[in-house]
């Protein structure tokens, strides 16, 4: 069991280096540090990762702040807000945006990822560089929105 928010943004860089995408990982990690059990998470990031399934849009870690707000804190009937959930969202993503200048994969890998030569000569160094570092960063913004935790400065 994870204890801090750090050893969950760690857990989803090495899920993300050894097994699941970027947002399987994302959602697996902070769904196991809110206690949620069952493969639901996993089965509904299945199909975000790469920018929605390797089609360079939306960055999968970005895609998994929305599933986890959904998750952790969206409504669960007609009556109810829906700002618990997506006022937390809104935030990461402009934080996000604000540090990796684009919401989209594409963009903040470098290189197209339908291009299978281009997957091949950039894929590995890119998700060493870039990918694992956002994933673990996007896992701790989440659990601090989740948690209500501070955010370093």
């Amino acid at each position: 069991m994870m204890q801090t928010i750090d050893e969950a943004a760690e857990w989803a860089g090495q899920l993300y280096a050894e097994k699941y995408h970027c947002c399987e990982a994302v959602v697996t990690a902070v769904s196991e540090y809110m206690g949620l059990e069952g493969d639901l998470p996993l089965r509904i990031s299945t199909p975000f990762g790469g920018g929605l399934t390797g089609n360079g849009a939306a960055c999968g870690a970005l895609l998994a702040a929305y599933l986890c707000m959904g998750l952790f804190k969206g409504r669960s009937s007609e009556e109810a807000d829906r700002k618990d959930a997506c006022e937390p969202a809104n935030r990461i993503y402009h934080r996000f945006c604000e540090k990796y200048g684009s919401p989209d994969c594409r963009n903040i890998v470098g290189y197209d990822k339908t291009d299978p030569k281009a997957v091949e000569l950039y894929g590995k160094k890119v998700k060493q560089e870039i990918c694992i570092p956002l994933t673990k960063e996007v896992t701790r913004w989440i659990l601090e929105e989740l948690t209500h935790a501070e955010s370093p400065a």
